[in-house]
């Protein structure tokens, strides 16, 4: 086993070599912010057909996010080649953010494609450092397949929040983007999506302390059988509920709006 373990990372390294060479001599990120725009430009075809019918599902309700001047300002981070603006509304002006400059023209290309789209500008930063768009001055952002290659994700998020305009959200989705929901409102909402976990929680509680209770005042020597009877019945009690939370969660959110939702007027 080890000798296979050494020949594999022998033979890693020695495909690996050259990117280190590159790399120490400079040269490998700019072949990458060269040659990776082509390789995207043609992986973003396949992909799309793949997504298709997802992406026009995500993107569906991008009209709902519209600002008072009756217009979508959306702002995509990573944008690639442009793979998403025929999934955009119409009339929507979209600001695209990339690290990488080489992707400007093959963003000229996709806007040349999707007329329907107002193309406002491209920059070139990270998504970490964005402080060229101002602070709430667009309605939605936009990343796909960008986190997992981000350096610094909260930073990222800090900025995402920052550039998004100040907006409340309907009741039905309880929070609101310029409030910050406190702890006991949290677990309010939460114990109120999943009624059966504070339930099966407080009823932990309850049996152990029950328990606790009992065996103070035992003096025989079932004290340890007793003990175990009491966290067997604990368990099953909270496991049972944690179930049943389950159930109930997949029953409200998938179950009921698909098969019992009434059609709204």
């Amino acid at each position: 086993m080890a000798l296979t373990t050494f020949i594999m990372q022998l033979a890693l390294s020695i495909l690996a070599f050259p990117m280190y060479l590159l790399n120490f001599l400079g040269l490998w990120k700019w072949i990458c912010q060269k040659w990776f725009p082509y390789f995207l430009e043609w992986f973003a075809v396949t992909y799309n057909k793949q997504m298709a019918s997802k992406k026009q599902e995500l993107f569906s309700s991008l009209r709902e996010f519209e600002g008072p001047s009756g217009k979508l300002t959306l702002l995509e981070v990573g944008c690639g080649t442009g793979p998403n603006f025929k999934f955009y509304p119409p009339g929507c002006r979209v600001t695209c953010i990339d690290p990488n400059p080489n992707f400007k023209k093959f963003l000229i290309k996709s806007v040349a494609e999707n007329r329907h789209v107002q193309f406002e500008r491209f920059v070139v930063a990270a998504g970490e450092n964005m402080h060229m768009v101002a602070d709430g001055s667009v309605d939605v952002v936009v990343s796909t397949l960008v986190m997992c290659s981000v350096k610094n994700q909260e930073q990222f998020l800090r900025e995402v929040y920052r550039v998004l305009r100040p907006r409340k959200m309907s009741s039905e989705n309880q929070w609101s983007a310029d409030e910050d929901e406190g702890q006991l409102s949290r677990l309010i909402r939460k114990s109120r999506d999943s009624p059966f976990v504070p339930v099966g929680i407080a009823g932990f509680m309850t049996v152990v302390s029950y328990g606790l209770y009992k065996l103070k005042y035992r003096k025989d020597q079932k004290m340890s059988i007793h003990l175990i009877h009491m966290r067997v019945a604990a368990q099953g009690f909270v496991v049972g509920a944690v179930t049943l939370g389950i159930l109930y969660s997949m029953y409200k959110d998938y179950i009921r709006p698909r098969f019992f939702s009434v059609s709204k007027k």
